[in-house]
């Protein structure tokens, strides 16, 4: 069962990124860290972190914006990004945001300087430029790139450092060319782009009531046809796959504190604290109420 405390190793980790940061400002956050490249993803609406008055961090930052609910702010810019869209702010650009919903939905991406430093020379001749911030459209095989990262980082297999490695490269080098524009290549496979928007679809309105139908819809094909597909894709059906993401929040969340469990229950789309209590003991084995003691 994850756990997502820091540790005051992770904290060292993460501060290389951040730089000095107290345990304190990381919750309601998620910290993936690699050896060049470190991931953050918000959680709960307490995130003390990014809403601190024009802070700033030694890394490269890219911020990948899933709703429309942030304004960013910097020195003398205020930018409201677009779902879809990823800001990019150099090292040591003062900046906040500030959030209309409750749990903002984004993640953040820090690079190493040196290390995007080296990876920025392939493309010596393009016009990249990292000394100022922007905005730009993400890729669309950015963000499952993204997760193959978070999921290396969380699941520690056999290998997982060098998948690590190259999982962060990937995801650095998807960022520089969606920058510069470059276009994607499509094979004209059919399924995983449909499955990717259903299951970001799951995200963004996870605390609603969803059917297979709403899902089949966001994803653009019939229900027949996703029910298949999306099995095929992830090895799961829609609605495990869903109560699988719920259920993650909702440790994240407990762990974060400050929500009562009916309302943790509510806040990930349980139709009551007992389908919580039950859908919770049969995947982990104990009920919620042992989940932090366990």
């Amino acid at each position: 069962m994850p756990l997502y405390r820091h540790t005051p190793d992770t904290i060292a980790q993460i501060s290389e990124y951040l730089g000095e940061v107290a345990p304190g400002q990381l919750r309601g956050i998620d910290c993936f860290v690699g050896e060049h490249v470190a991931m953050l993803m918000s959680v709960s609406e307490e995130r003390q972190l990014a809403e601190s008055h024009l802070h700033s961090h030694p890394a490269h930052l890219f911020v990948i914006h899933f709703t429309d609910t942030t304004t960013l702010v910097m020195s003398k810019n205020r930018y409201r990004p677009m779902p879809g869209h990823v800001v990019y702010m150099p090292p040591n650009t003062p900046h906040h945001t500030v959030n209309e919903a409750r749990t903002p939905h984004d993640i953040a991406v820090f690079i190493h300087p040196a290390f995007m430093t080296a990876q920025a020379e392939a493309y010596e001749g393009h016009p990249l430029r990292l000394d100022r911030w922007c905005a730009f459209p993400s890729s669309k095989e950015l963000l499952p790139a993204m997760k193959r990262f978070i999921v290396e980082c969380k699941q520690q297999q056999a290998g997982f450092q060098p998948m690590q490695q190259a999982l962060g490269m990937e995801v650095v080098h998807l960022l520089l060319r969606s920058m510069l524009g470059v276009e994607e290549s499509h094979c004209g496979h059919f399924g995983r782009e449909e499955i990717n928007r259903s299951i970001e679809y799951m995200w963004h309105n996870l605390s609603e009531k969803l059917s297979v139908n709403m899902l089949a819809a966001s994803a653009g094909i019939s229900r027949p046809h996703f029910n298949r597909v999306f099995r095929q894709e992830t090895g799961a059906s829609p609605i495990s796959y869903l109560i699988e993401i719920r259920l993650e929040v909702a440790c994240r969340l407990m762990l974060s504190g400050g929500l009562s469990l009916k309302e943790i229950a509510i806040d990930c789309g349980f139709a009551s604290l007992s389908h919580f209590s039950t859908s919770f003991q049969k995947k982990f084995n104990i009920p919620p109420s042992a989940y932090l003691t366990a």
